[in-house]
């Protein structure tokens, strides 16, 4: 039976409510045992990475579980990546939702698209304060409209079921992705969303920092230009 490899480092913040913790996978039923048990605030590598990740990333301990990170050579479900039938890279973030939790608004802002895509499913894509154009991957249920104003932390969707596309397939989680410039009117396929000039790291944005994630918690004041989670932290 393959194991887990191994844990890496786990450092201690301030309050205590912000930790490191890495757990490299070599097999999805491992996955399948840590959301069994609930586990939270890890980040997960299911292998050597062609790159070294630019910013070391430290996640509140009530975070959901981050099962692929920017620029990861792997899938959510530990697969290489492909596109086309060629190797590719990851272009955002993908965080571990159940079907139906609450997907929030990781900043104020203005809906700027809201589609079903061939490859992705039902998304939107919001332009938030500082031009930042995230893009939310993978819902179930929109409760946003192109052109509604939406605040940081308000539930925007429901996030969708597992994904079974001809692009690909695997277990549900949130995909989020910062775009370098808003939605393009003359594209088709995929390409509306992202746009054409390609896509920032979400770790640079953060408000706690470059590779530091916060929750978001109600009456909390966050810098105006920087994104919380866009996911619902456990309690714990």
């Amino acid at each position: 039976m393959k194991r887990i490899l191994g844990i890496l480092v786990l450092g201690l913040f301030l309050s205590g409510n912000v930790h490191s913790e890495a757990v490299e996978l070599d097999n999805k039923t491992s996955l399948y045992q840590m959301i069994d048990k609930e586990k939270t605030g890890i980040k997960l590598n299911w292998g050597p990475e062609k790159k070294k990740p630019k910013y070391e990333v430290i996640l509140p301990k009530n975070s959901p579980l981050l099962i692929s990170d920017y620029n990861s050579i792997w899938g959510a479900s530990g697969g290489r990546r492909t596109w086309d039938g060629d190797y590719t890279k990851h272009e955002g973030v993908d965080f571990y939702v159940k079907p139906g939790e609450p997907i929030i608004a990781a900043n104020d802002g203005k809906v700027v698209l809201t589609m079903i895509d061939e490859c992705a499913g039902p998304l939107l894509t919001v332009s938030h304060i500082g031009n930042r154009y995230a893009s939310y991957l993978h819902l179930g249920k929109l409760l946003v409209k192109k052109g509604d104003k939406v605040v940081r932390g308000q539930i925007i969707a429901e996030a969708g079921k597992e994904i079974f596309s001809k692009c690909g397939g695997g277990i549900p989680h949130l995909h989020f992705q910062i775009n370098k410039e808003k939605p393009c009117k003359t594209c088709w396929g995929s390409w509306v969303f992202t746009g054409t000039k390609g896509n920032y790291n979400p770790h640079k944005y953060w408000t706690g920092g470059k590779g530091k994630p916060e929750c978001f918690i109600k009456g909390k004041e966050y810098p105006k230009k920087k994104l919380t989670l866009p996911i619902v932290c456990k309690n714990l």
